[in-house]
């Protein structure tokens, strides 16, 4: 179940900045805006469980940023019909404020979901004390 919740939450960021960039300054439509933040939010939370835990917050912020990047860019050639601007740029954009979410987004994964008290260097088990 709270697993659950962190992919609602890690959807309702993505969902949010996508809607605000793409959205309301370049007039993407939200059916678009809902597949891309899909797609972002699954390979996403993929990475979040398998790469994050074993580097830092640092990596895995810098990871999403390019994901973000890479999915807004290439996707929405794929999937915006004839889009009148550069999707490069709104790509950037997305990009960084999603990060910026994702890093936050990383701290409630550790603090919250895996209940450690490690936020900034590598995840570290501690040993099973008998």
């Amino acid at each position: 179940m709270k697993y659950l919740e962190a992919i609602l939450i890690k959807f309702a960021m993505v969902f949010s900045v996508l809607f605000v960039i793409l959205g309301i300054a370049y007039g993407v439509e939200v059916f678009e805006i809902f597949i891309l933040s899909l797609i972002i939010t699954a390979v996403g939370f993929i990475g979040d469980l398998t790469i994050y835990p074993k580097t830092s917050n640092k990596v895995a912020t810098g990871g999403d940023f390019v994901l973000v990047f890479l999915i807004v860019w290439l996707g929405g050639l794929w999937l915006i019909n004839n889009p009148d601007f550069s999707l490069v740029m709104p790509a950037i954009y997305s990009a960084l404020l999603i990060a910026v979410g994702e890093w936050f987004f990383h701290i409630y994964l550790t603090k919250r979901i895996w209940e450690q008290k490690e936020t900034s260097h590598t995840l570290k088990q501690e040993p099973n004390r008998k």
